[in-house]
Protein backbone atom coordinates (compact mmCIF):
# COMPACT_ATOMS: atom_id res chain seq x y z
CA UNK A 1 0.00 0.00 0.00
CA UNK A 2 3.01 2.74 0.66
CA UNK A 3 4.47 1.80 -2.21
CA UNK A 4 1.17 2.71 -4.07
CA UNK A 5 0.72 5.63 -2.05
CA UNK A 6 4.07 7.01 -3.04
CA UNK A 7 3.64 5.92 -6.89
CA UNK A 8 1.06 7.96 -7.43
CA UNK A 9 1.64 11.05 -4.59
CA UNK A 10 4.53 12.20 -7.43
CA UNK A 11 2.22 12.33 -10.61
CA UNK A 12 -0.06 14.03 -8.05
CA UNK A 13 2.51 16.88 -8.10
CA UNK A 14 3.42 17.13 -11.78
CA UNK A 15 -0.52 17.08 -12.38
CA UNK A 16 -1.22 20.23 -9.69
CA UNK A 17 2.21 21.88 -11.53
CA UNK A 18 0.99 21.42 -14.95
CA UNK A 19 -2.40 22.45 -13.78
CA UNK A 20 -1.73 25.55 -12.00
CA UNK A 21 0.51 26.67 -14.62
CA UNK A 22 -2.09 26.19 -17.23
CA UNK A 23 -5.26 27.89 -15.07
CA UNK A 24 -2.72 30.87 -14.01
CA UNK A 25 -3.79 29.94 -9.94
CA UNK A 26 -0.57 30.48 -8.48
CA UNK A 27 2.68 31.75 -10.12
CA UNK A 28 5.92 30.56 -11.74
CA UNK A 29 8.10 29.64 -8.43
CA UNK A 30 4.87 27.61 -6.79
CA UNK A 31 4.93 25.49 -9.99
CA UNK A 32 8.52 24.78 -10.12
CA UNK A 33 8.38 23.84 -5.82
CA UNK A 34 5.93 21.14 -7.24
CA UNK A 35 7.68 19.86 -9.76
CA UNK A 36 10.52 19.49 -7.16
CA UNK A 37 8.90 18.21 -4.65
CA UNK A 38 7.08 15.67 -7.25
CA UNK A 39 10.86 14.27 -8.39
CA UNK A 40 11.74 14.16 -4.33
CA UNK A 41 8.84 12.04 -3.71
CA UNK A 42 9.74 9.96 -6.81
CA UNK A 43 13.04 9.46 -5.45
CA UNK A 44 11.70 8.36 -1.84
CA UNK A 45 9.62 5.93 -4.14
CA UNK A 46 12.62 4.49 -6.04
CA UNK A 47 14.69 3.59 -2.45
CA UNK A 48 11.86 2.65 -0.86
CA UNK A 49 11.48 -0.15 -4.07
CA UNK A 50 15.38 -1.30 -3.62
CA UNK A 51 15.73 -0.92 -0.33
CA UNK A 52 12.34 -2.26 1.06
CA UNK A 53 12.24 0.66 3.58
CA UNK A 54 8.58 1.33 2.48
CA UNK A 55 6.92 1.97 5.98
CA UNK A 56 10.13 4.63 6.73
CA UNK A 57 9.76 6.24 3.30
CA UNK A 58 5.90 6.97 3.61
CA UNK A 59 6.63 8.37 6.99
CA UNK A 60 8.98 10.86 5.73
CA UNK A 61 7.00 11.60 3.01
CA UNK A 62 4.07 12.36 5.41
CA UNK A 63 6.27 14.83 7.36
CA UNK A 64 7.29 16.29 3.76
CA UNK A 65 3.72 16.96 3.43
CA UNK A 66 2.47 17.75 6.85
CA UNK A 67 5.39 20.30 7.39
CA UNK A 68 6.62 21.82 4.06
CA UNK A 69 4.32 20.90 1.11
CA UNK A 70 1.12 21.85 2.32
CA UNK A 71 1.99 24.78 4.58
CA UNK A 72 3.38 26.28 0.97
CA UNK A 73 0.44 25.05 -0.92
CA UNK A 74 -1.82 27.21 1.84
CA UNK A 75 -0.01 30.58 1.14
CA UNK A 76 0.62 29.88 -2.67
CA UNK A 77 -2.42 28.32 -3.38
CA UNK A 78 -5.34 31.11 -1.89
CA UNK A 79 -5.44 29.47 2.00
CA UNK A 80 -8.47 28.98 3.15
CA UNK A 81 -10.19 29.57 -0.06
CA UNK A 82 -8.47 26.92 -1.91
CA UNK A 83 -8.24 22.79 -1.34
CA UNK A 84 -5.26 22.73 1.11
CA UNK A 85 -7.27 22.16 3.76
CA UNK A 86 -9.04 18.82 2.15
CA UNK A 87 -5.48 17.91 1.70
CA UNK A 88 -5.09 18.25 5.19
CA UNK A 89 -7.92 15.75 5.88
CA UNK A 90 -6.34 13.42 3.64
CA UNK A 91 -3.44 13.26 4.54
CA UNK A 92 -4.28 12.52 8.47
CA UNK A 93 -6.60 9.76 7.08
CA UNK A 94 -3.22 8.02 5.45
CA UNK A 95 -1.16 8.98 7.61
CA UNK A 96 -3.05 7.41 10.88
CA UNK A 97 -5.00 4.90 9.23
CA UNK A 98 -1.72 3.26 7.07
CA UNK A 99 1.78 3.66 8.94
CA UNK A 100 2.06 2.04 11.72
CA UNK A 101 2.56 4.10 14.96
CA UNK A 102 3.89 3.91 18.74
CA UNK A 103 0.98 5.63 21.04
CA UNK A 104 3.15 8.78 21.24
CA UNK A 105 4.47 9.34 17.07
CA UNK A 106 0.55 8.85 16.75
CA UNK A 107 0.01 11.52 19.45
CA UNK A 108 2.07 13.83 18.16
CA UNK A 109 1.13 13.18 15.21
CA UNK A 110 -2.26 14.09 15.92
CA UNK A 111 -1.28 17.10 17.64
CA UNK A 112 0.27 18.07 14.37
CA UNK A 113 -2.73 17.78 12.01
CA UNK A 114 -4.51 19.95 14.68
CA UNK A 115 -1.95 22.42 15.17
CA UNK A 116 -0.91 22.97 11.51
CA UNK A 117 -3.83 24.07 9.85
CA UNK A 118 -4.85 25.63 12.76
CA UNK A 119 -2.14 27.83 13.23
CA UNK A 120 -2.04 28.25 8.86
CA UNK A 121 -6.19 29.81 9.59
CA UNK A 122 -5.25 31.95 12.01
CA UNK A 123 -2.13 33.46 10.15
CA UNK A 124 -4.20 33.86 7.16
CA UNK A 125 -6.72 35.97 9.27
CA UNK A 126 -3.87 38.43 10.68
CA UNK A 127 -2.10 38.29 7.70
CA UNK A 128 -4.84 37.99 4.84
CA UNK A 129 -2.06 40.22 2.51
CA UNK A 130 0.50 37.12 2.81
CA UNK A 131 -2.23 34.57 1.12
CA UNK A 132 -2.83 35.28 -2.52
CA UNK A 133 -6.38 35.71 -3.49
CA UNK A 134 -8.57 33.96 -6.98
CA UNK A 135 -7.74 36.21 -9.91
CA UNK A 136 -11.74 35.20 -10.75
CA UNK A 137 -14.39 32.90 -9.65
CA UNK A 138 -14.34 30.83 -12.29
CA UNK A 139 -10.61 29.72 -10.78
CA UNK A 140 -11.78 29.50 -7.69
CA UNK A 141 -14.83 26.68 -9.06
CA UNK A 142 -12.47 25.38 -11.36
CA UNK A 143 -9.19 24.62 -9.11
CA UNK A 144 -11.87 23.24 -6.14
CA UNK A 145 -13.51 20.87 -8.30
CA UNK A 146 -10.61 19.63 -10.01
CA UNK A 147 -9.36 18.94 -6.81
CA UNK A 148 -11.96 17.47 -5.42
CA UNK A 149 -12.52 15.09 -7.84
CA UNK A 150 -8.48 14.37 -7.10
CA UNK A 151 -8.92 13.84 -3.82
CA UNK A 152 -12.39 11.09 -4.86
CA UNK A 153 -9.53 9.05 -6.98
CA UNK A 154 -6.76 9.36 -4.00
CA UNK A 155 -9.71 8.53 -1.44
CA UNK A 156 -10.97 5.40 -3.43
CA UNK A 157 -7.10 3.91 -3.62
CA UNK A 158 -6.60 4.45 0.09
CA UNK A 159 -10.32 2.49 1.01
CA UNK A 160 -8.32 0.22 -1.50
CA UNK A 161 -5.73 -0.63 0.60
CA UNK A 162 -7.14 -0.60 3.80
CA UNK A 163 -9.76 -3.33 2.69
CA UNK A 164 -7.16 -5.22 1.17
CA UNK A 165 -4.79 -5.19 4.88
CA UNK A 166 -8.21 -6.11 6.37
CA UNK A 167 -8.67 -8.62 4.21
CA UNK A 168 -5.37 -10.16 4.65
CA UNK A 169 -5.00 -9.73 8.20
CA UNK A 170 -8.64 -11.72 8.61
CA UNK A 171 -7.40 -14.39 6.47
CA UNK A 172 -3.76 -14.71 8.29
CA UNK A 173 -6.06 -13.80 11.63
CA UNK A 174 -8.12 -17.18 10.81
CA UNK A 175 -5.68 -19.35 9.26
CA UNK A 176 -3.21 -19.01 12.47
CA UNK A 177 -6.61 -20.14 14.56
CA UNK A 178 -6.68 -23.43 12.84
CA UNK A 179 -2.80 -24.11 12.83
CA UNK A 180 -0.71 -25.75 15.45
CA UNK A 181 1.51 -22.40 16.76
CA UNK A 182 4.93 -24.74 17.00
CA UNK A 183 4.58 -26.94 13.71
CA UNK A 184 2.18 -25.19 11.47
CA UNK A 185 0.20 -27.97 10.68
CA UNK A 186 -4.03 -27.81 11.12
CA UNK A 187 -4.22 -27.94 15.53
CA UNK A 188 -6.82 -30.67 16.40
CA UNK A 189 -9.97 -28.37 16.20
CA UNK A 190 -9.17 -27.69 12.74
CA UNK A 191 -8.10 -31.17 11.44
CA UNK A 192 -11.49 -32.94 13.31
CA UNK A 193 -13.65 -29.98 11.19
CA UNK A 194 -11.63 -31.33 8.25
CA UNK A 195 -13.48 -34.56 9.04
CA UNK A 196 -16.78 -33.49 10.08
CA UNK A 197 -16.97 -31.54 6.64
CA UNK A 198 -16.18 -35.15 4.49
CA UNK A 199 -18.86 -36.61 6.96
CA UNK A 200 -21.58 -34.20 5.87
CA UNK A 201 -20.45 -34.74 2.42
CA UNK A 202 -19.10 -38.57 2.41
CA UNK A 203 -20.94 -40.81 -0.54
CA UNK A 204 -21.14 -44.54 -0.07
CA UNK A 205 -18.47 -45.32 -2.47
CA UNK A 206 -15.91 -43.29 -0.37
CA UNK A 207 -12.35 -44.74 0.00
CA UNK A 208 -10.62 -42.47 2.32
CA UNK A 209 -8.33 -43.24 5.11
CA UNK A 210 -7.57 -41.86 8.55
CA UNK A 211 -4.02 -42.37 9.60
CA UNK A 212 -2.94 -42.34 13.24
CA UNK A 213 1.15 -41.04 13.88
CA UNK A 214 3.13 -41.12 17.26
CA UNK A 215 6.31 -40.68 17.32
CA UNK A 216 8.59 -43.04 19.09
CA UNK A 217 9.90 -43.00 22.95
CA UNK A 218 9.47 -39.29 22.54
CA UNK A 219 9.32 -38.17 26.20
CA UNK A 220 12.68 -40.17 26.53
CA UNK A 221 13.82 -37.90 23.65
CA UNK A 222 12.66 -34.84 25.94
CA UNK A 223 14.11 -35.70 28.98
CA UNK A 224 17.31 -37.02 27.35
CA UNK A 225 18.17 -33.97 24.82
CA UNK A 226 15.64 -30.88 26.65
CA UNK A 227 12.38 -29.62 25.53
CA UNK A 228 14.62 -27.17 22.59
CA UNK A 229 15.30 -30.40 21.04
CA UNK A 230 12.10 -32.21 21.15
CA UNK A 231 10.35 -29.18 19.42
CA UNK A 232 12.87 -29.15 16.25
CA UNK A 233 11.76 -33.14 16.37
CA UNK A 234 8.26 -32.42 16.65
CA UNK A 235 9.09 -29.51 13.73
CA UNK A 236 10.83 -31.79 11.57
CA UNK A 237 8.76 -34.40 11.31
CA UNK A 238 5.86 -32.08 10.58
CA UNK A 239 7.59 -30.58 7.68
CA UNK A 240 8.07 -34.13 6.47
CA UNK A 241 4.74 -35.03 6.93
CA UNK A 242 3.19 -32.45 5.33
CA UNK A 243 6.04 -33.01 2.41
CA UNK A 244 4.54 -36.76 1.64
CA UNK A 245 1.05 -35.88 2.48
CA UNK A 246 0.66 -33.48 -0.51
CA UNK A 247 1.68 -36.01 -2.79
CA UNK A 248 -1.25 -37.79 -2.04
CA UNK A 249 -4.02 -34.79 -1.73
CA UNK A 250 -4.21 -35.39 1.86
CA UNK A 251 -4.61 -33.04 4.94
CA UNK A 252 -2.04 -33.29 8.11
CA UNK A 253 -2.80 -32.09 11.29
CA UNK A 254 -1.57 -32.02 15.18
CA UNK A 255 -3.67 -33.45 17.44
CA UNK A 256 -2.11 -33.57 20.93
CA UNK A 257 1.75 -33.73 21.69
CA UNK A 258 3.44 -36.19 19.81
CA UNK A 259 0.58 -37.27 17.92
CA UNK A 260 -0.18 -36.41 14.52
CA UNK A 261 -3.10 -37.50 11.90
CA UNK A 262 -3.80 -37.52 8.46
CA UNK A 263 -6.69 -37.62 6.39
CA UNK A 264 -6.50 -39.04 2.75
CA UNK A 265 -9.24 -39.00 0.29
CA UNK A 266 -10.30 -41.57 -2.44
CA UNK A 267 -6.86 -43.77 -0.67
CA UNK A 268 -6.59 -47.46 -1.17
CA UNK A 269 -4.29 -49.71 0.99
CA UNK A 270 -1.86 -49.71 -1.55
CA UNK A 271 -1.53 -45.52 -1.11
CA UNK A 272 -1.36 -45.69 2.38
CA UNK A 273 1.36 -48.02 2.36
CA UNK A 274 3.28 -46.23 -0.46
CA UNK A 275 3.08 -42.92 1.97
CA UNK A 276 4.01 -44.55 4.69
CA UNK A 277 7.20 -46.04 3.56
CA UNK A 278 8.05 -42.91 1.39
CA UNK A 279 7.96 -40.95 4.94
CA UNK A 280 9.79 -43.36 6.79
CA UNK A 281 12.44 -42.78 3.79
CA UNK A 282 12.49 -39.83 4.47
CA UNK A 283 12.97 -39.53 8.23
CA UNK A 284 15.75 -41.86 7.52
CA UNK A 285 17.59 -39.99 4.94
CA UNK A 286 16.94 -36.73 6.78
CA UNK A 287 17.95 -37.75 10.40
CA UNK A 288 18.56 -35.03 13.19
CA UNK A 289 22.01 -34.69 14.72
CA UNK A 290 20.83 -37.51 17.66
CA UNK A 291 19.38 -39.62 14.80
CA UNK A 292 16.59 -40.60 12.64
CA UNK A 293 12.82 -40.19 13.65
CA UNK A 294 10.85 -43.38 14.34
CA UNK A 295 7.26 -43.10 14.67
CA UNK A 296 4.39 -45.84 14.77
CA UNK A 297 0.83 -45.45 12.82
CA UNK A 298 -2.33 -46.96 12.43
CA UNK A 299 -4.64 -47.09 9.78
CA UNK A 300 -8.31 -46.89 9.31
CA UNK A 301 -9.87 -47.58 5.88
CA UNK A 302 -13.74 -45.89 5.42
CA UNK A 303 -15.72 -48.49 4.50
CA UNK A 304 -18.32 -49.16 6.50
CA UNK A 305 -21.55 -48.53 5.88
CA UNK A 306 -22.23 -46.53 8.79
CA UNK A 307 -19.72 -44.16 9.72
CA UNK A 308 -18.71 -41.51 12.54
CA UNK A 309 -15.98 -39.79 13.25
CA UNK A 310 -15.25 -40.89 16.36
CA UNK A 311 -15.74 -44.61 15.93
CA UNK A 312 -12.80 -43.93 12.84
CA UNK A 313 -10.69 -42.41 15.02
CA UNK A 314 -11.07 -44.96 17.99
CA UNK A 315 -10.39 -48.07 14.85
CA UNK A 316 -7.05 -45.89 14.08
CA UNK A 317 -6.21 -45.31 17.22
CA UNK A 318 -6.63 -49.52 17.75
CA UNK A 319 -4.36 -50.13 15.16
CA UNK A 320 -1.54 -48.01 16.26
CA UNK A 321 -1.64 -49.20 19.92
CA UNK A 322 -1.29 -52.34 18.12
CA UNK A 323 2.12 -51.47 16.11
CA UNK A 324 2.95 -50.14 19.45
CA UNK A 325 2.25 -53.77 21.32
CA UNK A 326 4.09 -55.42 17.90
CA UNK A 327 7.00 -53.40 18.78
CA UNK A 328 6.99 -49.84 17.47
CA UNK A 329 8.66 -47.90 14.66
CA UNK A 330 5.90 -49.90 12.40
CA UNK A 331 2.41 -49.06 10.72
CA UNK A 332 -0.36 -51.19 10.90
CA UNK A 333 -4.22 -51.40 9.19
CA UNK A 334 -7.36 -52.13 10.51
CA UNK A 335 -9.42 -51.75 6.95
CA UNK A 336 -13.01 -52.15 8.76
CA UNK A 337 -12.80 -55.59 10.32
CA UNK A 338 -12.65 -55.91 13.76
CA UNK A 339 -9.42 -56.63 14.92
CA UNK A 340 -8.37 -57.40 11.28
CA UNK A 341 -4.90 -55.69 11.60
CA UNK A 342 -2.36 -56.08 8.67
CA UNK A 343 1.37 -55.02 8.98
CA UNK A 344 2.63 -52.47 6.72
CA UNK A 345 6.28 -52.04 7.96
CA UNK A 346 7.88 -55.33 9.55
CA UNK A 347 11.12 -53.29 9.94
Amino acid sequence: MHLTFLFFAPWGCYFSAVFNAATGITDTLYVAVLLSIGLVVHALWFRARRTLHTHGMAALFCLLMLFVILPLSWFYNEGADGPTLLFFLLLAAYALGAIVLRPWQRAALIASFVVVPTVLLVTGYRHPAWVPAYAAPQQRLLDLTVSYNFSIVLLLILMGGYFRRFENEHRDARDSARRDSLTGLLNHGAFHGVLDQYELERSPDNSAMLLTYDLDHFKQVNDSYGHAYGDEVLCHFSQLLNETVADYAGVAGRCGGEEFNLFIPYATRDDIVALDSRLRERCMKQPLRHGPICFSGGAALDSAETFSVDEWFARSDTALYAAKSAGRNRSLFDDGQPMAIVSTDRR
